[in-house]
């Protein structure tokens, strides 16, 4: 089996430099300056440099012989991404999302002709600069499981558990995709507060923003009849439980629990801090426009939506005090 990984952000550096130090043909497609840098120093998680086995390149026409091309750019990058590779992969290949979002694999199936499965990402990382990442929270993978394609999920899933991550293969991974969506939406929170994620939790007026987000989605999507699933180590609901207690529950949470470094930091501060769009259409906006659609208010997240928006527009890592940024979006 031949394995590519496109996109070498922090959560595809890891994907693929874990993938190739087991020993996995995989190549790594990303931006001319991640190429250069992974060429020249290799891929480095946490300090360990990876040499070995990595075969990295800005060209999609190295998708070619590929049976499984995993897909880690941002939500907002999909649609291009998938114009640009639908004439090199092969019809018999799969591919995974590994993305944020609900949308992602169907657009991809739906552009490229090529079977897309979803996946979820339960771990946290933080990019360093290109090749330099660091693993910040513990968490495993969802993989999405395909009666037609089951042979080539078990062959994915054992490689996946060879590099050294959890694994497990479920049916409604549409469930998982959601839970993951309303967890995600404190990230804007934090990334207007420039707070990292254990600060978050800490921070009394933090935990309360988050909470009242959250619990927004939350109602939003049950109102919408869509259904979540229990997430490993923490669904929504949980976390809501687990941040009104405060103190000690809070610290298990992130120190125990989902085992945050002090550095921990969201994707949506990341791509703030560099400069580059956020994926809040994609997170916060999915529970603004599922609103609309139900004739339902969700004014906590669409007042995040025009907030991070603005953040872009200035290239701000941090608008707001949390007791103002509680004010503001009048919680």
């Amino acid at each position: 089996m031949r394995y590519a990984v496109v996109g070498l952000g922090a959560v595809g550096s890891i994907l693929g430099g874990l993938l190739a130090r087991a020993g996995d043909n995989i190549t790594l497609i990303g931006r001319k300056n991640q190429v250069d840098a992974i060429k020249k120093n290799g891929i480095t998680i946490d300090g360990v440099h990876i040499m070995e086995n990595i075969h990295v390149t800005e060209k999609f026409s190295s998708l070619t012989d590929v049976d499984v091309m995993f897909v880690c750019v941002k939500s907002h990058d999909t649609y291009e991404l998938a114009l640009k590779i639908k004439k090199y992969l092969k019809k018999s290949a799969l591919i995974v999302s590994m993305q944020n979002g609900v949308r992602n694999a169907r657009q991809l199936e739906e552009i490229t002709g090529v079977k897309t499965l979803s996946s979820v990402v339960l771990f946290n990382a933080v990019y360093k600069k290109a090749g330099d990442v660091s693993l910040t929270m513990k968490g495993g993978l969802l993989l999405e499981y395909n009666k037609e394609k089951y042979t080539t999920i078990l062959k994915i899933h054992n490689v996946l558990k060879k590099a050294g991550f959890n694994v497990e293969i479920i049916d409604d991974i549409h469930a998982a995709l959601w839970s993951k969506l309303v967890l995600n939406l404190q990230i804007a929170v934090t990334a207007l507060t420039g707070q990292s994620i254990k600060e978050s939790i800490k921070d009394r007026i933090s935990r309360k923003i988050i909470i009242s987000t959250i619990n927004e989605g939350l109602q939003v999507v049950k109102k919408s009849e869509i259904r979540l699933s229990a997430l490993s180590k923490v669904d929504p609901r949980k976390m809501i439980w687990i941040l009104r207690t405060g103190g000690f529950l809070s610290t298990v949470l992130s120190n125990y629990i989902l085992g945050l470094k002090e550095n921990a930091r969201n994707s949506m501060w990341q791509s703030l801090s560099r400069g580059k769009p956020t994926e809040i259409d994609y997170i916060n906006g999915e529970i603004v426009n599922l609103a609309k659609q139900n004739n339902l208010k969700a004014p906590i997240n669409t007042k995040l939506v025009e907030l991070i928006k603005e953040a872009e527009r200035k290239h701000l890592t941090k608008s707001y005090e949390p007791n103002e940024l509680k004010k503001v979006l009048k919680i």
